[in-house]
């Protein structure tokens, strides 16, 4: 890098903005920050687009009601030859096909699909998880039995302003 010459300098510099691009004192500190950046760069790469098939893959067994750890589990006792890589892709533009994948997993490894734990506005009302005047933003993700939902303090009867207040 030392003995680079200005005009592969000017190479590198294209496209940075101002005295970075035309003055070749600024320009050759401005090019070496960015191989680094970018030898930087190439060791992450890997890493984060591991991440995203792992969340991707998450994602489209939770659909299927096993977790990620079963699936993989159970993928590594089976005998399929699926990297991440192409789950991934089978979850998110395939799902008939990462179904069928799912669905041989759980035959081979005798799993059992965990029972779901949503419950729906009309479930929720009859069990008396949600009191008053809560909107239906609260099930977009779903409520799990336990938890009580209560609307504001000044809409709740008295008995169940006690209730609030005993934390039952």
């Amino acid at each position: 890098m030392a003995n680079w010459s200005l005009k592969k300098y000017l190479e590198l510099a294209k496209g940075f903005q101002g005295r970075a691009r035309n003055t070749s004192k600024i320009m050759m500190i401005r090019v070496q920050k960015s191989l680094q950046y970018a030898y930087v760069s190439r060791r992450l790469r890997p890493r984060i687009l591991r991440r995203e098939w792992i969340q991707a893959i998450n994602a489209g067994v939770r659909e299927h009601r096993i977790s990620y750890s079963q699936f993989i589990f159970g993928l590594n006792h089976s005998n399929i030859q699926l990297d991440r890589k192409i789950l991934a892709n089978l979850a998110i533009n395939e799902p008939f096909s990462f179904k069928a994948v799912v669905d041989e997993v759980k035959i081979q490894n005798s799993m059992k699909e965990k029972p779901s734990d949503q419950v729906s506005l009309d479930q929720a009302y009859e069990k008396g998880l949600i009191a008053n005047n809560v909107t239906q933003t609260w099930f977009k993700r779903g409520i799990k039995e336990g938890h009580k939902l209560y609307g504001l303090k000044r809409e709740l009867t008295p008995e169940e302003l006690k209730k609030f207040e005993k934390g039952e």
